[in-house]
């Protein structure tokens, strides 16, 4: 049984696990306010050519690199790093040219380039001209269905929370811990929709994501129910043992994890939570446009499938009749909601 019914999804498929059964749903589009426009398959062909071309060149710099100057780097991190270098230009067709689409590549993994996502038709659109640059940029970050699929991701999230606030309302302060939280824009806007008395604790690694976030909490009027810490997800223990938190949000996260140290971070959530704690957290899926992720933005990511995704999570402790997945419109990011 999904923990949030009535929330406007239709049932997708059932996982059975363990003699039991986790609930799947994907989530309307209209339901959340969110985009599904499916490209055509000449989009998608641009796309894979494009995307072939950056796997020739910018594999081929690579080694190059790792036979002349980063012997010690293995490819990955060598082309990790190529792909956030403001000088590297991924592809001709993609951010030659764009100072936004180059800005998606170099801050990719990152808060900035969720920004530009997230915040595509309210910031970046406005702007663009009738340009090259202009053409670029809505060509690329406004029709490509990650992009969508990410914004979706983002507008769930923030209904999943308001609705798990309301799960400790009886509670006189409901305790949040985001984990990997970046600019925290979900967060924010959850409070701001909820009006419950919510402090949350931010812990990040990247110092300039904390001061966005900071700001951004200040500008919403909530600087005194913040608390902000710069750091790995090695302090999550010591946090959650001082504050004893109700709800563990950490959505993208898990894309960066192999499967191990995955299930080892869920297992120690598990444990920080209050009975009946809540956590939010998601998984991308293998999608068409993987190939452009990949060699164009070089974003590594673990991508991993339905049945994938709920393994991890009751491997971590999360027991079938209490987890659910609900999957935005594209099917590309599923959020996991599980109760202790």
């Amino acid at each position: 049984m999904l923990l949030y019914p009535g929330s406007g999804v239709d049932v997708f498929t059932q996982c059975h696990i363990q003699e039991d059964r986790v609930e799947v749903a994907v989530m309307k589009a209209e339901e959340i306010n969110g985009e599904y426009e499916v490209r055509s398959w000449g989009y998608v062909f641009v796309l894979w050519f494009a995307s072939f071309i950056a796997m020739m060149t910018n594999f081929s710099q690579a080694l190059w690199l790792k036979a002349f100057k980063q012997r010690k780097d293995s490819l990955a991190k060598i082309m990790w790093t190529m792909g956030r270098s403001l000088n590297h230009v991924s592809s001709f067709f993609f951010d030659r040219f764009s100072q936004h689409t180059h800005a998606c590549k170099t801050g990719a993994a990152g808060w900035r380039s969720l920004d530009i996502f997230y915040n595509y038709h309210e910031k970046v659109k406005p702007e663009l001209k009738d340009n090259l640059e202009g053409f670029l940029a809505r060509f690329w970050i406004g029709k490509m269905e990650n992009r969508q699929a990410v914004t979706n991701r983002k507008k769930l999230v923030v209904n999943l929370l308001v609705k798990s606030f309301y799960q400790f309302i009886n509670e006189p302060e409901i305790r949040l811990v985001s984990i990997a939280s970046g600019s925290a824009q979900a967060v924010i806007e959850a409070m701001k929709q909820s009006h419950v008395p919510v402090f949350a604790t931010l812990v990040d690694i990247d110092s300039e994501a904390i001061a966005v976030a900071k700001r951004e909490a200040e500008e919403a009027g909530f600087s005194d129910r913040f608390n902000f810490i710069q750091g790995s997800t090695n302090v999550l223990d010591d946090i959650c043992a001082e504050i004893q938190p109700h709800i563990i949000e950490m959505v993208g996260f898990l894309d960066y994890r192999p499967k191990k140290k995955a299930i080892k971070l869920i297992n120690r959530i598990y444990k920080c939570l209050n009975p009946g704690g809540i956590l939010l957290t998601c998984n991308i899926r293998k999608n068409r446009e993987k190939i452009f992720l990949d060699w164009i933005l070089l974003w590594p990511m673990y991508y991993r499938s339905q049945k994938q995704f709920v393994n991890i999570l009751l491997s971590g402790g999360f027991v079938p009749k209490k987890t659910n997945i609900i999957y935005e419109p594209f099917k590309i990011h599923g959020i996991g909601i599980c109760q202790k």
